[in-house]
């Protein structure tokens, strides 16, 4: 048997070797790869030298044969460029004719400033001729030079020929073929998977430069060697091998990288070499191959195999282990079976509401809506009991789904109701939009649609710090399926957010992420589990995004069926609205909501600017008929400018303040500044409708479906009773 002192010493031998292995073959291989690499660059640069030469070739030939038609013909100017235009089929070069006294003369294109006169008068190169050979003899071509009829640098391949004057003179001139250079640089492709920042340059006998590639910024190429690399002792025997023989060399460039520099003679030039620049670090790369991973995972699998041994060894003090570990999870199970976090949420506002119900006990119609709001959050508490006693049956997808058909108005208000406590607790800045809820009338088991939305809304709160920002979203998007609508739920907070370990595991019962502000979070783990269970069940999907620190962010989307009934058509009757918010996403999808029930809106995103769009509107004679403004807005709020609008001359206009926090702590101030009403965010089409109707004393011409007990319809009920007066009753 292995001691322990043992084994650990032969992991740690095999690791060196394994590793000492990869480090010699993997220096060994990128050696090799950059001598492969250095050889093809090499042979690439060679080509291209060939490629220049055969142009270079090619386009004097082109010149030989104008300039040999021309002296043969006894062309005048005009004659002579009549005939290069006639022959002359490039759209990029042109051709120009210049007499060698004065060196001015034609283009056969035309400048914006002197049309088709052209002269190279303040162009050094054609100075001294001494250089142009006869026709046929070489390649005339000089070095770059911005080309005077457009100012683009280019080449001019030269002959000289002899022109008949108007005076009968015969005169010599030149005969110019200019191209520009970047028809030649475009000879010059290399792979640019392999060589992504070669460059190329050429130089003359003197080593100045014909055309300067993009790392070179002196006159010279001797110059930008010299101010990157330093002097060299003998430059002149440095240069002569540069320009007469092919070769590599390394140099830095004017960024300081090492670099390779190839040089070749262009044989047919007067003197010219090409140069090819490109990064030595290019050169080298790391290779795989099957035989490094093969060592490397035969090492492994040894390491693996002797871990093996090593457990098994141990394995009479694991198993003590794994059986406190076993009785730990049955306690955690019985434990947590018999409670959730989820427990607190819809008791939080059975408590809530029963304090705002006793406190006003004097108004039916607030007791009523208290009253009505405690049963939904009771039948919400109920559903999460019996959850969370069961939860095996979750776990076994044995759980069933119980569709009726329900308001999303209602879920979305009960979602809200239930969430205010905490938020108003932990004094967080909330929101709620929807978008394009055109049908308000669902068929589906909305506890567990409410369980879903709850959980996520009610998480988001629990892991977001005080002061913190919670926003959510909810649209109505085209359903694939038939006879449905997709709903998504976006939940996005500025809270703790999760680490991407954890997110791994999130959707595991009884999971929570280690951190010190979440073990003084209460909860068990349960919420996101049941969650995932649900939307699953629902045949939908669910998303997160997180980032630690920043917060998190969870949609879900679920296909539901539209109910057979839906309110009827709600139309208001013709209406002046002023709708004020600073939130502009609520504000553009309210506008669309009004405008759909045939209102008339005008926004404004502050009460500045509200009371100044009253004002105006006063001037002219005319009044909003209902004002709609938002409780919280920066600088002055809703109450404030409900009671500025009041001392002034809309005064009797009606106000509804809307808002997405209970509004109960400043009910009394809001009415004692002029408020008409109040009104939930989010905004549906159906609430704007009831609220405005209201407010203006219309009558509601549609109103919601009447509760559908149509599945007792074509049932046989047998109804049994004792005989004599209770049968008589029956």
């Amino acid at each position: 048997m292995f001691s322990k002192k043992g084994i650990l010493v032969a992991n740690v031998f095999l690791i060196i070797a394994v590793m000492a292995f990869v480090i010699l073959y993997s220096v060994q291989e990128d050696r090799s790869y950059y001598n492969r690499q250095l050889e093809a660059f090499e042979k690439t640069s060679f080509a291209l030298e060939r490629v220049t030469e055969v142009y270079l070739e090619g386009e004097q030939q082109i010149c030989d044969v104008w300039a040999r038609y021309i002296n043969t013909r006894d062309f005048t100017m005009d004659e002579a460029m009549e005939f290069i235009l006639a022959s002359h089929v490039m759209p990029t070069a042109s051709a120009h004719i210049i007499y060698t006294d004065s060196l001015t003369g034609f283009s056969t294109r035309s400048s914006d400033s002197s049309g088709f006169e052209v002269s190279y008068q303040a162009i050094d190169i054609f100075r001294d001729l001494s250089w142009i050979s006869d026709v046929g003899e070489s390649i005339n071509v000089t070095r770059a030079y911005p080309n005077p009829a457009n100012g683009e640098p280019s080449l001019a391949f030269c002959n000289r020929i002899f022109l008949r004057s108007p005076e009968n003179v015969r005169e010599e001139a030149l005969l110019l073929r200019v191209i520009p250079v970047v028809r030649l640089e475009e000879k010059w492709v290399f792979p640019k998977e392999n060589y992504q920042n070669a460059e190329f340059s050429v130089i003359d006998g003197e080593g100045s430069y014909i055309i300067k590639g993009r790392s070179f910024t002196e006159g010279t190429f001797f110059d930008d060697y010299s101010a990157t690399n330093g002097a060299l002792p003998d430059q002149a025997k440095w240069f002569q091998d540069i320009t007469s023989r092919i070769g590599t060399f390394t140099m830095k460039d004017a960024g300081g990288r090492e670099c390779l520099m190839v040089h070749t003679p262009i044989v047919s030039s007067r003197g010219w070499t090409l140069l090819s620049l490109n990064p030595a670090n290019e050169f080298h790369a790391s290779r795989s191959n099957w035989l490094l991973i093969g060592v490397v995972s035969m090492g492994l699998l040894i390491l693996l195999v002797i871990d093996i041994v090593y457990m098994q060894m141990l394995n009479r003090r694991l198993q003590a282990a794994a059986q406190e570990a076993e009785a730990a999870s049955r306690a955690k199970t019985d434990f947590l079976s018999t409670m959730s976090h989820d427990i607190r949420t819809p008791m939080n506002a059975i408590i809530g509401l029963t304090a705002l119900a006793e406190k006003n006990k004097q108004d039916p119609e607030a007791v009523g809506d208290h009253l009505r709001k405690i049963s939904m959050a009771s039948n919400h508490l109920l559903t999460l009991i019996n959850d969370i006693l069961d939860i095996s049956k979750i776990e076994s997808g044995k759980l069933t789904l119980s569709p009726l058909t329900f308001s999303i108005v209602e879920t979305v208000e009960n979602l809200v109701n239930l969430s205010q406590p905490m938020i108003r607790e932990k004094n967080i800045e909330f929101s709620f939009h929807i978008n394009q809820m055109e049908k308000e009338y669902l068929y589906a088991d909305q506890l567990r649609l409410n369980q879903i939305y709850i959980n996520i809304l009610t998480n988001a709160i629990k892991y977001t710090e005080p002061g913190g920002r919670i926003s959510v979203t909810m649209r109505e998007d085209k359903s694939e399926k038939p006879g449905c609508v997709r709903l998504t739920y976006i939940v996005a907070d500025t809270g703790i957010g999760m680490t991407p370990e954890f997110m791994q595991r999130m959707y595991h019962a009884f999971s929570r992420q280690t951190d010190s502000r979440v073990n003084t979070i209460q909860g068990t783990g349960l919420g996101l589990a049941i969650t995932k269970q649900m939307v699953d069940l629902m045949h939908g999907t669910i998303d997160c995004e997180s980032e630690v620190g920043k917060g998190t962010t969870f949609t879900v989307v679920i296909d539901i069926p539209i109910a057979d009934r839906q309110r009827d058509d709600m139309r208001l009757d013709p209406v002046d609205v002023l709708l004020v918010d600073d939130d502009e996403v609520m504000l553009r999808t309210a506008e669309d909501t009004l405008r759909s029930l045939g209102a008339r809106v005008e926004c404004a995103s502050s009460g500045e600017e509200a009371l100044g769009m009253l004002s105006r509107r006063l001037q002219e004679g005319r009044e909003y008929g209902v004002i709609i403004l938002d409780w919280k807005m920066p600088g002055m709020d809703g109450i404030e400018t409900v009671r500025r609008i009041r001392a002034g001359k809309g005064g009797h206009v009606p106000v509804l303040l809307i808002s997405a926090y209970d509004w109960s702590d400043v009910e009394d101030a809001a009415r004692e500044a002029g408020v008409s009403g109040f009104i939930s965010k989010p905004l549906f089409r159906s609430t704007l409708y009831d609220r405005i109707s209201e407010l203006l004393g219309k009558e509601v011409t549609s109103v919601e479906p009447e509760d559908d007990y149509s599945d007792l319809a074509g049932m046989r009920i047998l109804l049994a009773a004792p005989t004599g007066r209770a049968a008589k009753r029956l």
